[in-house]
């Protein structure tokens, strides 16, 4: 009974404390006594600045390192955009291309056979 009476207590003293700490809870704010819990606001405050500075320095640094990556990216793009290479290396590049575009139909070719192949033999078992 103490317990349940205690964690009553305890969860309307929260409820209705508004934030404010335990020694202003059940008081009316008087200016003349202001000075005398202003090192606890001033303590609250500092911790609560401190934790928003955090915050802000964390989303500072990931919004300048994902606008310098941006940036870097770009000028990547543009710089390989204006290479242009003899009409001697377009034609080894051609040629290349060739090659692999040739491998590719091969490949595929050989893939269509074994894709034939396992079909017939899945038909084939009782």
């Amino acid at each position: 009974r103490a317990r349940v009476s205690a964690e009553m207590q305890r969860r309307n003293s929260d409820a209705g404390s508004g934030g404010l700490p335990v020694q202003l809870l059940d008081r009316v704010f008087e200016p003349k006594d202001g000075a005398q819990m202003l090192p606890f606001v001033e303590v609250k405050l500092r911790n609560a600045f401190s934790v928003l500075a955090g915050i802000l320095s964390n989303q500072a640094f990931a919004f300048s390192d994902t606008s310098l990556a941006t940036l870097i990216r770009r000028q990547i793009d543009e710089a390989m955009s204006q290479i242009e290479g003899t009409a001697e290396q377009k034609a080894v590049l051609s040629a290349r291309h060739q090659e692999l575009d040739s491998v590719v139909q091969q490949v595929e070719q050989r893939l269509g056979g074994v894709r034939r192949c396992t079909t017939v033999l899945r038909n084939a078992q009782p």
